[in-house]
Formats: structure tokens, C-alpha cells, sequence
């Protein structure tokens, strides 16, 4: 989503940057000097420490309209330690997070009555069951068989609680053999537990990871070997 905003607000502006942040890694030199380089700065010592970076990049940006996109923010005071207090007329700050609240700062406080804030939600009724189906190559006015395929079919779509990540793997599970054949009740079942083993299969971050496990265990040994950190 951030990549989306970014890129279509993107040409109106001679300096932007854009920063995808770790969940569980501190932000450091690295990170400000990624921002100062793709702002445009050249000027820099990218080897200083973070807190010197702040400062330049805070006199680089005070009279410039720049854009800057920080992605996953997570963790409490990252906005303090990756971005300045002042810009330049007419510039605009991205950011976007997983978390349930608004990230806790400083910046954030200072910053809050100039944000808009937008709550992303997730595929309900008709939509989700369409990206299921076509996840799973299952026609949109197909009808189910049996009743209990179309209540496993259902299930499994009230499971993914809206994600359209978990809807797409999930269907991909289940898509219909080369002869356009439905899988059978068992596998069904069998995606739908996968899906509810947890609390929620949309409400953490350790449950989606149980969903992409699902779809990377269907994969043949030298497929796995392709994704060597999973």
C-alpha cells in the first residue's frame, strides 16, 4: 500500500525516498544514509553515526518539497530516529504500519495535526469469496456440490478474516486439478484446521506465517530449496 501511494504521488516531487523497515532491527546509519541518498544529498559521511545523519538529513529537507515513504513501522520511537521535524513547504511523509494502534513517538505527537489517518480494511461478503474462488480457479456461479463443501467453503473464507493474502494462498491450496476438478472434502478440511490452528488467522503476524508454511510445505524438495530462509 505504501508502494502504491509512493509511486503515484511520485512525480510531482523532485525528492523522495522510500523505506521499508525490519520489524526487529534498530534503525541505524544505514537507514538515514538510504534516505539522504535517495533524496539527493551527496554531501554526507554515510559512516557517521545515526544521530549525526539525523541532523543532516533535517538540514537537507527544511527547505525542500520532499516525499518520503517509511514502510512497517513497528516499533516505538523508529519515526524519532529516521525522520526530521520540519520539511519544506509542501512536502509529504508515508507511513504505514501492521499494528493495531498508531505508533507511539515524539515525531508522531508533533506530527498528528497535520496527519490523515486511514484505516485499511479487509475484504468482506462477495469480494472475498471472489478472490478465493479465483485464487482456487473455481467459476464465480459455480455451485458446490454438497453442502459440505460449500461449508468448508465458507469457513474457510470467514477464517481468513478479510486478508486478501491468506484468501489468495488459501484458494491457491485448493485449486482445481488440471481437469478442472474439485479437490476432495478431506483437503478442504485439512486447509480450513491449518487455517484455525491459532486464535485468529488474520490477527497475527506468527498466523499469517502459519499460512505461508501451509503453501511452501505443497512445494516439491528443489521448489523448497529456492527459499532458503523460510
Amino acid at each position: 500500500m505504501a508502494t502504491l501511494f509512493f509511486n503515484r504521488l511520485r512525480p510531482a516531487f523532485r525528492h523522495t525516498a522510500f523505506i521499508r523497515l525490519d520489524r526487529d532491527e534498530p534503525i541505524g546509519s544505514q537507514h538515514l544514509s538510504s534516505v539522504l541518498s535517495q533524496l539527493g544529498a551527496r554531501e554526507f559521511d554515510p559512516n557517521s553515526p545515526a544521530e549525526r545523519l539525523l541532523e543532516v538529513l533535517q538540514d537537507y529537507v527544511c527547505d525542500k518539497a520532499v516525499l518520503i515513504a517509511v514502510d512497517n513501522v513497528w516499533v516505538k520511537g523508529h519515526l524519532d530516529e529516521l525522520l526530521p521535524r520540519r520539511f519544506g513547504p509542501g512536502s509529504r511523509v508515508i507511513v504505514t504500519s501492521r499494528a493495531s494502534s498508531l505508533p507511539d513517538s515524539d515525531w508522531w505527537s508533533q506530527a498528528h495535526q497535520h496527519l490523515q489517518h486511514h484505516q485499511m480494511d479487509g475484504l468482506v461478503g462477495k469480494a472475498a469469496k471472489q478472490l478465493f474462488r479465483t485464487s482456487a480457479n473455481i467459476g464465480l456461479d459455480f455451485q458446490m456440490p454438497c453442502k459440505d463443501l460449500c461449508d468448508a467453503e465458507q469457513a474457510l473464507v470467514d477464517a481468513c478474516k478479510g486478508l486478501p493474502l491468506a484468501l489468495k494462498l488459501s484458494g491457491a491450496l485448493l485449486l482445481c486439478d488440471s481437469r478442472n476438478e474439485m479437490r476432495p472434502l478431506n483437503e478442504w478440511k485439512g486447509a480450513l484446521e491449518a487455517l484455525q490452528r491459532g486464535d485468529n488467522a488474520a490477527d497475527s503476524e506468527g498466523a499469517l506465517k502459519d499460512i505461508l508454511y501451509k503453501t511452501f510445505s505443497t512445494l516439491n524438495l528443489p521448489q523448497q530449496h529456492m527459499f532458503l530462509d523460510v
